[in-house]
């Protein structure tokens, strides 16, 4: 695994006999065709070489639980880089993600949903891929939703890198790291060395303002502090199930509209880090998506996220390291609705959900052993508030019924893994996890890998491990008693191989077999976690940097899944194809970024099939900066393609069409200017 770090031009040394100028010219990949995409770094390393207590006090990698699960990994790693971000006009997670090896997301005009190897249906809102920030976990404690469109903590303007990690991670991060684990590591002060302020537009009247400041002190003492906010105007979408003359013909008038504001800070010092955030994010929703609900009258989200998180690394001894971690974290839900019928009295509704919690986590890397490296420690978290309350209001707006719940629950968890050397060329990797919850019975996450090397430039791993998920809140309080964990067992195969310095193919295959599903049973009349489905899939991505500033990289996977019912998955493409080409133009004043994207044909709730789609974008942005200034300027959709995904709205309004897909929007620009004072 290679990670491409900004700002990591200083680190001197080998791994595994090549040496870091060498890893620095090597950056990118394949594609549909294994032509191969994009992927610029400023430097490169491959952190799957590195012993443990080395990657633990990585100053790139402040936290050690990413470095843990990236060494010992059985998966192949994909790394975004900051330049990448640049490159491509990334402007949320969710395009980060989208260019990701077998990864994709779905749009449902509230939220964007996560979803890869052979899970996502639409509107699901639990997470089975972590979500992480330096190693915070940012799910909230009420539906454990990844938020990676703007209702998440960070603009990517402060992102160094993303790191996704296939593959189960719960012997290292326990609950919902059923299918993988994405890391966002940020930036340094010194990586501005400055105060920045940026201005945006975009289609659909959208308007971004950011200003940041960032400094690396004498003393050694890094802060970076920004603030942003962004406002995006409504307008006017059609949605033809509600093309009737009492729906106002499909046509929802002034809506999609959205705003938020976002505040981060960060400080280091010697071996502490202390970091937070904070977004404020309003969302009005075009779509109707509620049963009982009336279209084409206001219907908002609001989502309110922010987060601690101090950490502190030291050693111990020669043989001993340690990482102490405290966290806390806050969300709230604030929604408002109107009813088509209001004859029981009851014609709005109002949603507010609160989630707080906090947490300790002590982790050790010890080397008390030849050849033997040991990372164990125990983590507390404490959810001490989920709260529910729904208010149902009248015409005139006056108090007609109010139901609420409040629930809680503290976890602890224990673990222990063991990477053997065993020799040059064989390694082996064991673990497990124990997570006890004040609400459910204990369980054990283990894993087991085995890696090995034929030769310098390949790499062949296998590993089984186990995985599970607590039912979240909201589960617990809609699905009351029937709510219960569900599990994973995944079995992986991976392969990387160097044809040169400047070409790295990397393939894998799995087998994913989740159990405990909710499914509804007829004879009791209530759901029971007897569900199964089954993920199968390949993947394969190509880098190659081929000189003179040109990079790319490309990917194409396959995945089959199989529901409870064992048919096919809804919303799974059986193919995913990724294709990144960034080159520079006018003697390295500009870099030109071409991304193209295949999302195969996929099942929608109805059991319809939609088209496969290929989408291109096209992004222009500044090599240098000219006096402070830098620009970067975005067309997506490039040749304004229609197309629809899979809509989460199961139910059929009065004009009896199915409104199973929603269509994405066209062509549209986005325009970004920097200015360093």
């Amino acid at each position: 695994m290679r990670l491409a770090c900004a700002g990591a031009g200083n680190d001197t040394g080998k791994i595994g006999g090549m040496s870091f100028g060498r890893l620095k010219r090597l950056n990118a990949a394949l594609c549909l065709s294994f032509l191969a995409g994009a992927a610029p770094a400023e430097a490169a390393l491959d952190l799957t070489e590195l012993p443990l207590e080395q990657l633990m006090l990585r100053e790139a990698v402040p936290v050690a639980k990413i470095a843990e699960q990236v060494s010992a990994s059985p998966s192949a790693v994909s790394i975004v880089t900051a330049a990448d971000i640049r490159a491509y006009g990334y402007r949320t997670l969710a395009d980060v993600i989208n260019s990701m090896r077998g990864l994709s997301t779905t749009y449902d005009r509230r939220y964007q949903y996560l979803g890869g190897r052979g899970f996502g249906e639409p509107g699901d809102y639990a997470g089975r891929i972590m979500l992480l920030i330096d190693g915070y976990a940012t799910q909230d404690s009420l539906f454990n939703q990844a938020y990676i469109d703007e209702s998440g903590l960070l603009d990517l303007e402060l992102v160094e890198r993303v790191e996704y990690v296939p593959g189960t991670g719960s012997v290292t991060y326990g609950n919902n790291a059923m299918l993988g684990i994405i890391n966002v590591v940020t930036k340094k002060g010194r990586d501005f060395n400055a105060a920045q302020l940026s201005g945006e537009v975009s289609s659909h009247g959208g308007q971004k303002q950011r200003a940041t400041y960032g400094k690396r002190f004498d003393n050694g003492a890094d802060v970076l502090l920004s603030v942003s906010a962004l406002d995006v105007k409504g307008r006017n979408l059609y949605f033809p199930a509600y093309d009737t003359p009492t729906t106002n013909r499909g046509v929802a008038e002034n809506l999609d509209g959205e705003t938020n504001k976002r505040v981060f800070g960060k400080f280091a010092y010697q071996g502490l880090t202390v970091e937070g955030g904070y977004v404020d994010r309003k969302k009005m929703l075009p779509t109707n998506p509620g049963a009982s609900t009336t279209f084409n009258t206001p219907f908002s989200v609001r989502d309110e996220n922010a987060f601690l998180n101090l950490a502190y690394q030291t050693t111990l001894g020669s043989t001993l390291g340690s990482l102490s971690r405290f966290y806390s974290g806050h969300y709230a839900y604030d929604s408002w609705r109107e009813f088509a019928d209001f004859s029981d009295g009851e014609k709005y509704q109002r949603r507010e959900y609160h989630g707080q919690w906090w947490g300790v986590d002590q982790k050790f890397v010890g080397n008390w052993f030849v050849d033997h490296t040991m990372v164990f420690g125990f983590e507390f978290r404490n959810d001490y508030r989920q709260q529910f309350r729904r208010t149902y209001l009248s015409p005139e707006k006056a108090i007609v019924d109010v139901l609420s719940d409040s629930l809680s629950r503290r976890t602890t968890s224990f673990y222990l893994t063991d990477e053997y050397r065993i020799n040059e060329r064989w390694s082996l990797n064991v673990g497990a996890r124990y997570d006890g919850a004040s609400d459910l019975s204990g369980n054990w996450s283990p894993r087991l890998a085995v890696i090995y090397k034929p030769g310098m430039q390949t790499t062949l791993k296998a590993s089984y491990s186990e995985a599970f998920r607590m039912p979240h809140a909201y589960e617990r309080f809609y699905y009351e008693a029937a709510a219960a964990p569900e599990y994973v067992a995944a079995t992986e195969f991976a392969l990387q191989h160097e044809f040169t310095r400047d070409t790295r193919l990397i393939a894998s295959v799995y087998n994913y077999d989740r159990s405990g599903l909710l499914i509804y049973s007829d004879a009791l009349g209530d759901y029971v976690p007897a569900g199964n489905s089954r993920a199968q899939g390949l993947e394969v991505e190509l880098e190659r940097l081929w000189g003179k500033g040109i990079r790319s990289r490309g990917s194409m996977a396959w995945q089959n899944a199989r529901d409870v019912y064992g048919v096919e998955a809804v919303n799974s493409p059986h193919v995913l194809g990724k294709f990144n080409l960034s080159f520079p133009m006018f003697d390295n004043r500009l870099r030109t970024g071409l991304e193209a994207q295949y999302l195969g044909s996929r099942l929608t709730l109805e059991r319809r099939r939609l088209d496969g789609v290929a989408l291109a974008n096209l992004t222009f942005s500044s090599e240098r900066k000219w006096h402070g200034l830098s620009a970067s300027f975005s067309i997506r959709n490039l040749f304004d393609r229609e197309y629809e995904v899979v809509s989460p709205f199961d139910w059929r309004p009065a004009s009896g069409l199915a409104q199973d897909s929603l269509r994405m929007d066209g062509r549209t620009y986005w325009f970004q200017l920097n200015v360093d004072l």
